[in-house]
């Protein structure tokens, strides 16, 4: 009886060492996390958290990535390792009561209480699920649907629309309408002065404002393109599972699809990495340039990875290539695209940067401005440039957490932005206050498209004499009225409950996968696999056919790239005349000979 009594206290004592082991734990990642987010991401909102952590992951930039080991994981282990260390010297030491132990675990668990309270205060939680349980009519009420408003083109001009990571007019000298007192874009603000920007007969640059929904990365790209935020609210399934992305709304890429526009979205990273493929192949079936793509095509070596994928002179390079292939084509050309190398937190230099500076983030701003600056004089000599309109903007306000430290809190920060070659003039010569929003319904315009009404979406043509909603309700009434609930804008989302996120749900193996095709083949990439263990996946098959019932069916076993990630390509030009769709599955085989449907992709070929 003794004996069992002492075993049980002895069970009780591991049980309780283990405890407080997880919950330092716990407890130190908690809010060493808390800590690397809100430094790392100052104006972290809550909208932005909801989004990635329903968007998909791959591609995320390694920096990143290894920054937040260094920085949370790492010391978080050290400590507790250092915690356990701790805890046997107490057990070896008689005199040390094992309250100590208790009150350890205690201000530890503190810590990551307040941690998660600081993480609740300062991103405004508080205010969200106010703003959630109040709705507001704003979005409804200044909704221009871009279904229901003629837009009629006299001529289709060649559109080049190029984002650029993090860039804002704020870089620019004082005298230029900057904040900074040496002009870390001076090639840029030069083509700001002389092409248009919106600025009136002021000498002072303008720029776009990032509203709410707009203030990172697929959020600007989703807001430029569709004059509306990217709001997904907290219940809504992943991106990674989704066939369709808003499928309700109607953009540019829509637009210019039904007017017979070929159309590429051209980037250095992996455009699954915040459901930026699946946007542009359903609104727009854009082909889908980037990172994969590239060591697809050879254009870099299979094993070739800096910072996010490749560098920016390399963008632009591959973009002359591109651009000059579709030129000669018949259709009318929009090639979209993203930089990153002004990425925050410091950027990436590449070979071609200077030290100017002596800040690596301002050096890799000041060489961005150079590579598109040189882009832009390239593209003034090709013979196809006089039917074409360039659009340079960027994407949102850097979230570098020193870089703008010395800016004036009354400061207005604007992103970047730009209209080159516009067919149209800008019927009033004032000084705009507008948002990225605007940049939907102007870039049509600046094509030489009219629009009846002038507006699309949330956005207004600056070309014409309408008011933005910003000169209209000012920027702290619009930013108030959007952080709120809209019941229109969860209509437009209508995100759907697909086979595979049935499947995640009901622990059934299944392959989240992407593809992309060019003239002749489809590519299939598997970003991962789930609800199987490695050692039992056999292969994954990928098949393509004609129609739903699988018709002219033709498959192939895919390549086992590393770990749950898998491609494979198919030729489809037999298919060619037989149907204008091609329907594209994943299975995984497993090794006991199962095959599990990992769902249909339809292509436009």
């Amino acid at each position: 009886m003794e004996e069992t009594k002492k075993k049980q206290h002895s069970l009780l004592k591991i049980i309780g060492y283990i405890a407080v082991v997880l919950i330092t734990f716990i407890s130190l990642l908690i809010f060493f996390s808390v800590r690397w987010c809100l430094k790392t991401w100052q104006h972290l909102s809550v909208d932005e958290l909801i989004y990635t952590m329903t968007a998909p992951i791959k591609g995320t930039g390694n920096g990143m990535i290894n920054e937040y080991m260094l920085k949370a994981l790492l010391p978080s282990i050290i400590l507790t390792l250092l915690t356990i260390v701790f805890l046997y010297i107490a057990k070896r030491i008689r005199k040390v009561k094992p309250a100590i132990c208790l009150v350890l675990a205690a201000c530890v668990a503190v810590g990551g209480y307040k941690g998660v309270y600081k993480f609740y205060k300062t991103l405004g939680i508080g205010d969200y699920i106010y703003n959630q349980l109040h709705p507001s009519s704003f979005i409804e009420d200044n909704y221009a649907d871009p279904h229901k408003t003629e837009v009629s083109f006299t001529k289709k001009r060649n559109l080049i629309y190029i984002f650029l990571e993090s860039m804002e007019m704020t870089y620019t000298d004082e005298k230029s309408g900057g904040a900074f007192k040496q002009n870390i874009i001076p090639e840029l603000t030069k083509v700001a002065q002389e092409n248009e920007d919106f600025s009136g007969n002021e000498s002072k640059l303008n720029g776009g404002v990032s509203l709410t929904g707009a203030t990172w990365t697929m959020g600007a790209m989703f807001g430029q393109s569709s004059g509306l935020p990217l709001r997904p609210t907290a219940g809504t399934s992943s991106l990674d599972t989704q066939n369709t992305f808003f499928p309700s709304i109607r953009s540019l890429g829509d637009i210019l699809k039904d007017e017979g526009y070929n159309q590429s979205l051209l980037i250095g990273s992996d455009a699954t990495f915040g459901g930026r493929r699946l946007y542009y192949k359903d609104h727009g079936n854009y082909n889908i340039e980037d990172y994969s793509y590239a060591k697809q095509q050879g254009w870099i070596p299979q094993d070739y990875n800096v910072f996010w994928g490749y560098e920016d002179h390399k963008l632009f390079n591959f973009a002359r290539s591109e651009i000059t292939k579709m030129s000669k084509k018949s259709q009318p050309f929009n090639m979209t695209m993203l930089t990153v190398d002004t990425h925050f937190e410091d950027g990436y230099k590449c070979k071609y940067c200077d030290n100017q500076f002596g800040d690596q983030y301002a050096d890799a701003m000041h060489c961005s401005s150079r590579h598109v600056a040189a882009f832009v004089k390239w593209a003034q000599k090709q013979s196809w440039y006089k039917d074409t309109t360039i659009v340079i903007s960027g994407d949102h306000p850097t979230m570098a957490s020193h870089f703008c430290d010395d800016v004036p809190s009354s400061y207005q920060r604007k992103v970047y932005s730009v209209y080159i070659n516009a067919a149209v003039k800008p019927k009033q010569n004032s000084y705009r206050l507008y948002s990225t929003f605007d940049h939907f319904p102007t870039t049509l315009a600046a094509m030489g498209a009219t629009i009846k009404g002038d507006r699309l979406a949330l956005g207004t043509n600056l070309f014409s004499d309408k008011k933005t909603l910003l000169e209209k309700y000012g920027i702290n009434y619009v930013q108030k009225e959007l952080k709120r609930r809209s019941p229109l804008l969860q209509k437009l989302e209508k995100v759907e409950v697909t086979a595979q996120t049935q499947k995640r749900n009901a622990n059934v193996p299944y392959a989240s996968f992407s593809v992309t095709n060019d003239d002749k083949k489809l590519y299939a990439y598997v970003s991962t696999i789930e609800n199987i263990a490695l050692n039992d996946i056999d292969h994954l098959e990928m098949e393509i056919s004609s129609d739903e019932k699988g018709s002219n069916k033709s498959s192939i076993k895919m390549t086992h790239k590393e770990k749950r990630r898998y491609d494979a390509s198919i030729d489809y030009t037999s298919l060619k005349g037989k149907t204008k769709t091609v329907y594209v599955k994943v299975y995984v085989v497993s090794k006991d000979n199962k095959k599990y449907d990992s769902g249909t992709q339809k292509i436009n070929i």
